[in-house]
């Protein structure tokens, strides 16, 4: 097995700017075995879209590799074929039912009410009063359930962004079951309650009928959370701070013709969603390398998404790239579901912050979350005041 025993993924450095070791990698190490994270670690974009794209060769949930123990799996690739495609169908149904300029409106008098609250204060925490409560909006309306306090949303997604990087750090089997308890607490009170519509209501009432188990709603239930409230978070994270180190980028999405392929390109350069994982079903070759039944694979979206082979000047802001067929939310049948929602929102932030009285500038240190699946800030002082 190659290995390439420079790759720290938590590394200080690496959690500032992951992307030169990506662009290193990519020419001398494009799939090679990593012992740390226990699996073929893939970063070139044609590898990375060809083992997200063949989801009957590389399978998310490693219960598939065992046909027998499948059956009895709590997510949906448990399912067979037929149920899986129906009950995807639902849910892309119940999204795409969903007026989206209405939605942008409230997204926008959300942001306009989130904004009225901070305006004046000399710093506060752009995570938490902008992120947290912005992404928790937009998924309470996404799923169709009463939204919870932001701060709950905030430590749920932080602790599976933790966990997805379980095999990267010392692992806290205490921290992780107290956000499996809270995560399934939320899950149990939305199918529970009364109150749900749109998303909620079609998978409780049309899986029901369908005999899909109740464990198998809940998981999509789970995935669907972090896919909306997850990217959401961190994107926008992402973006304030990229308008305070570049301002000539804030400055020209000002230009209502830039916006949408601006916010495209970004998730393209920065996005969220850094790498996912799966599992080979069965013997097969990467670039030449032999990966065999039942080995993981890293797919590290964001060295794809830096590709030279696919994307002329990569590492540069090219905010009318077009085509941009990034994997920023994936590829394929596990593609982001939710990222219509994340794309408006990023879009109507934007705008937001253009029309403020004030220029966003750092109030403090940033600190970013350390992990390497999910790049996103744990905290991010800011102000729009001047510096006294």
């Amino acid at each position: 097995m190659s290995s390439a025993p420079d790759f720290d993924p938590l590394s200080p450095a690496m959690l500032e700017d992951p992307y030169p070791v990506y662009a290193d990698l990519q020419e001398k190490h494009p799939v090679f075995w990593h012992e740390k994270v226990g699996a073929w670690v893939v970063t070139r974009y044609d590898d990375c879209r060809e083992v997200l794209r063949n989801s009957e060769l590389f399978v998310r949930d490693p219960r598939r590799v065992s046909e027998v123990s499948a059956e009895s799996g709590e997510s949906i690739q448990g399912l067979d074929v037929n149920a899986q495609s129906e009950l995807r169908r639902l849910v892309t149904g119940s999204i795409h039912d969903q007026d989206l300029e209405e939605i942008g409106r409230r997204v926008r008098a959300s942001i306009d009410r989130i904004f009225e609250g901070v305006l004046a204060r000399p710093s506060f925490d752009w995570m938490i009063e902008v992120s947290a409560r912005l992404s928790g909006m937009i998924t309470a309306d996404f799923l169709g359930v009463t939204e919870p306090d932001p701060q709950v949303f905030k430590t749920i997604v932080e602790g599976m962004a933790r966990k997805f990087d379980a095999d990267l750090s010392e692992p806290d089997p205490e921290a992780e079951q107290r956000v499996r308890d809270a995560f399934g607490g939320l899950i149990d009170g939305w199918l529970s309650s009364p109150e749900t519509h749109g998303t909620m209501l079609t998978l409780k009432n049309r899986a029901a009928e369908m005999g899909v188990p109740v464990g198998v709603i809940k998981n999509l239930i789970g995935l669907l959370f972090i896919g909306s409230f997850g990217t959401i978070f961190a994107s926008s994270g992402s973006l304030a701070h990229l308008f305070i180190q570049r301002p000539d980028v804030f400055e020209k999405l000002r230009d209502p013709a830039l916006l949408g392929t601006g916010v495209e390109e970004f998730l393209r350069f920065d996005g969220p969603t850094q790498a996912t994982s799966r599992m080979a079903k069965q013997e097969t070759r990467v670039s030449g390398v032999t990966i065999k039944q039942g080995d993981p694979v890293f797919v590290v979206l964001a060295a794809a998404n830096r590709d030279p082979r696919q994307f002329p000047r990569p590492h540069e802001l090219v905010l009318d790239r077009a085509p941009n067929r990034h994997l920023g939310f994936g590829w394929g049948p596990h593609s982001c579901l939710g990222s219509l929602f994340g794309q408006l929102a990023l879009r109507e932030l934007t705008r937001a912050v253009h029309d403020a009285p004030g220029p966003l500038r750092l109030a403090g240190t940033p600190f970013r979350l350390p992990t390497t699946t999910v790049r996103s800030f744990a905290s991010l002082p800011v102000s729009f005041q001047p510096e006294s």
